[in-house]
């Protein structure tokens, strides 16, 4: 599974819950309701706290585990896009002598 499906599928779980305004324990919804399926990419978000179980099947989503979330996987990507050029840097510096 490609990364980008797993943050299209992660974007597509907060904006459920956004749109049926589940962002706290009093409004919490069912995955049924939402019309999500409770996947492994569900499952680690809630181990992160992002989404809330509030018992039974019905959970909410934290916003501000939300927002550190996001925060954390663009992060992630920065430092990942800064290694490759730094890789890339390297081996134009060095004429790409351990190629040859």
């Amino acid at each position: 599974m490609g990364g980008e499906y797993i943050i299209v599928k992660q974007n597509l779980y907060m904006r459920a819950f956004r749109k049926a305004e589940a962002t706290d324990r009093g409004r919490a919804r069912t995955l049924a309701q939402l019309g999500i399926r409770e996947t492994g990419i569900f499952r680690r978000m809630v181990d992160k706290g992002v989404f809330v179980a509030t018992g039974g099947d019905a959970y909410y989503m934290d916003e501000n585990a939300a927002s550190d979330f996001v925060a954390e996987r663009r992060k992630r990507a920065f430092f990942t896009l800064a290694l490759m050029l730094l890789i890339l840097l390297l081996i134009w510096a060095f004429g790409g002598k351990w190629f040859r």
